[in-house]
């Protein structure tokens, strides 16, 4: 009866340490440090592994998850012009997506890993945008 009970206490506290796994499906994100003062937002749709956001442009893609590796197709975008710092934020950007590998989460920080070991850094902001 001891043994059993050892394994109920342990089974226990075991079930209590376990974190819930983080998502970010469904989310939107801002990065942090944007290039040129850019607001560069980025969201995921809660129900297939699509991605889009705007800079300048809408922009939108899909992804593959695979654990903590997270490989982003090509993105399409809408075509309008902006301020110059802007524009060269947005092309910046969008030329640095399809090289992230992987990503991690820091509390409510979505840290994005280049092919380099570049981070960016995004701060969750609410709900995906429709």
């Amino acid at each position: 009866m001891k043994k059993f009970l050892a394994a109920i206490v342990v089974f226990l506290i075991s079930a209590c340490s376990v974190q819930p796994e983080q998502s970010f499906k469904g989310k939107q994100y801002q990065l942090l440090n944007a290039q040129n003062d850019s607001q560069v937002i980025l969201n995921f749709a809660a129900d297939e592994p699509r991605y889009y956001g705007k800079i300048v442009n809408n922009y939108f893609g899909s992804y593959e998850l695979d654990g903590s590796k997270i490989k982003f197709g090509p993105a399409g975008s809408t075509m309008m012009m902006g301020p110059e710092p802007l524009m060269e934020a947005e092309q910046n950007f969008l030329r640095i997506l399809p090289r992230i590998t992987a990503f991690r989460f820091q509390e409510k920080t979505l840290i994005l890993i280049t092919d380099n070991g570049q981070e960016l850094a995004f701060e969750e902001v609410g709900p995906a945008a429709e």
